[in-house]
């Protein structure tokens, strides 16, 4: 019995004093590996279609108005995609050039250069995320465009509750018109109003 107690209560001290640690250690991840990770996501992104650095390159020019001199120093450097993206977002707020950021190692540690720089670098990180939502839903975008068009689909009509297709299977030309009344009323009395 006090075996049972003894074990009890060292099971409720554990878990007491355990929750708020673990709680607290299960923070957010390290600012410089989310940035990493964002940017290696991106690199994952570009490297799976032949298309993709298509779109890279006009969501580039659109979202943060990257140049196409800088675009091209930075595929004859042989940089990737993610670290393009990131040197981009950085020239959007710095408005340094990607030579000038190289030469200041940027590309090794965007994390740090950020910080330098006086930027957030917890907001780059998320930009760089929502980059890459925009280039995976236009990928997306561009794919069920290229199926549309190599598939001729012919349009349907508009049903509306199925209506059409009643209408449709109605000849209207063949109806007859009643030949007599339908409804007889024998009851004697006024038939409307006024009338007698």
């Amino acid at each position: 019995m006090t075996i049972r107690r003894t074990f009890l209560g060292l099971l409720l001290l554990v878990l007491l004093f355990g929750v708020p640690l673990f709680a607290a250690g299960s923070g957010n991840a390290e600012p410089g590996a989310v940035l990493t990770s964002a940017i290696s996501r991106l690199d994952h992104e570009a490297s799976n279609n032949n298309e993709t650095p298509v779109v890279f390159v006009y969501l580039l020019r659109k979202e943060f108005g990257t140049g196409e001199a800088e675009l091209k120093w930075a595929l004859d450097q042989k940089l990737n995609w993610g670290q393009i993206t990131a040197l981009s977002f950085i020239q959007a707020t710095t408005g340094r050039s990607f030579a000038e950021m190289s030469r200041d190692n940027a590309p090794r540690d965007f994390w740090s250069y950020a910080e330098n720089a006086g930027m957030n670098s917890t907001k780059m990180a998320r930009s760089l995320d929502g980059f890459l939502k925009r280039v995976e839903r236009e990928r997306n975008s561009r794919i069920f465009d290229s199926l549309r068009a190599s598939r001729r689909v012919h349009a349907l009509p508009d049903l509306g509750n199925g209506f059409g297709l009643f209408q449709e299977a109605l000849d209207f030309r063949r109806i007859d018109s009643p030949r007599g009344p339908t409804k007889v009323h024998e009851i004697p009395g006024e038939l409307g109003k006024g009338t007698k």
